[in-house]
This record gives C-alpha cells, sequence and structure tokens, in this order.
C-alpha cells in the first residue's frame, strides 16, 4: 500500500491502489506555472498571526467594548473567522470500490486537521459514463470530470468530480483514463446516451 504520484509536473496529486479500493486524490495546492517550484498553498494552517486576533479581544473585551452591541458585532465576527479558517478544502478525492460503485469525498478542515467530510456515492448499478467536458469559470476555461448518472426520473444526471479544487487537466486525463477501466469492467452494456448526428 503506497501511495504514488504519476504525474512530476502536479506532485498535488496521488494515487493509492490497494486490494479493496483504489483512491485518487488532489490536495488544495499546486506547484508555481512559472517554474519556479514554488508552492501556491490555496487552504493554510493556523498562523501565529491568527493568534494575536484573540490576544487583542481578550485584552480589549472589557475596556473598549463596554456596549451589548459592540460586544454582540466582535463575537459574530470572531466566529465567522474561526468558521472560515476551519471550514477550507484540504483535499478531494475519488474513491473506486471495485464491484460496488465510486465515492466523491470532499475534506475541509484546518490544515493538516480534517474536521468535515462530504461523501456522495455512485453506485455502478445507475453509473453510466465519464466525461471531461469544460465550463467557464469567471474568465477562464476551466476543464471538469464528471459522472454521469441515472437520475431517479430515469433522466441523466451529473456529479462533479474534484468541484472546489477543479485540478488540471493532466491530472484529470490520468484520472480518467483510470476510471474507464473500472467502469468498462463493472457497468453493464446500456444504450447510450441520446447523440445527434450532424447534418
Amino acid at each position: 500500500m503506497q501511495r504514488l504520484r504519476p504525474l512530476q509536473t502536479n506532485p498535488e496529486f496521488s494515487i493509492l491502489h490497494t486490494d479493496s479500493f483504489h483512491e485518487y486524490r488532489v490536495e488544495n495546492w499546486h506547484l508555481a506555472r512559472d517554474g519556479s517550484g514554488t508552492v501556491v498553498r490555496h487552504a493554510s494552517a493556523w498562523s501565529w498571526k491568527y493568534s494575536l486576533f484573540p490576544l487583542m479581544l481578550s485584552v480589549s473585551w472589557p475596556k473598549v467594548f463596554a456596549g451589548s452591541l459592540a460586544r454582540v458585532l466582535i463575537s459574530l465576527a470572531a466566529i465567522f473567522f474561526v468558521w472560515t479558517r476551519c471550514t477550507q478544502v484540504i483535499h478531494e478525492t475519488i474513491i473506486v470500490l471495485p464491484e460496488h460503485g465510486i465515492q466523491l469525498e470532499t475534506h475541509k478542515g484546518l490544515p493538516p486537521l480534517t474536521f468535515f467530510t462530504n461523501k456522495r456515492f455512485v453506485p455502478y448499478t445507475i453509473l453510466r459514463d465519464l466525461v471531461i467536458n469544460e465550463g467557464i469559470k469567471r474568465w477562464d476555461v476551466r476543464y471538469y470530470l464528471v459522472v454521469l448518472k441515472e437520475g431517479t426520473t430515469g433522466r441523466v444526471a451529473l456529479e462533479v468530480c474534484f468541484p472546489n479544487i477543479l485540478p488540471h487537466f493532466p491530472i484529470l486525463l490520468q484520472v480518467y483514463q483510470d476510471l474507464r477501466e473500472f467502469v468498462s469492467r463493472q457497468v453493464p452494456s446500456t444504450p447510450s446516451l441520446p447523440h445527434t448526428q450532424p447534418p
């Protein structure tokens, strides 16, 4: 059981293969695109600067903020600050459980601690296909990996993989190629999705 980092240009991506499952993890950092090798982090750990905030608040609380409205506003600001620090996306994973399905996970917390995990499971019985699609995010065109699944009404629904991090194309291509292998073995042959022919 060894974690592999198959892409030299994207060390934030790793793969863990075991007998019972396969995990594809994308951490919330990447190397700078200028070739310098500098790590660009999108989730920050607790810094010593953040420790000054409660210290200043505890010293000034009885002296400056005598009114109850000011205390309530400062308390709400402090709670919001702690909440935003503790709900950062740390990493996102795709876990392939052979013969069962695919589990999509988002781990949030204060690096390196995970406080919340959002899990979405797509069983092979409703999984129809995997697609790399492209979309617009602000002023940028980004690729993303989508799991097509059959909804409760028979319509096709989309589950976006790595929805918060949106990794770069080489990572998505590696995951897509590996997942196609599993899906082709597990998903029963079904009629393909509607396809229009060009005129």
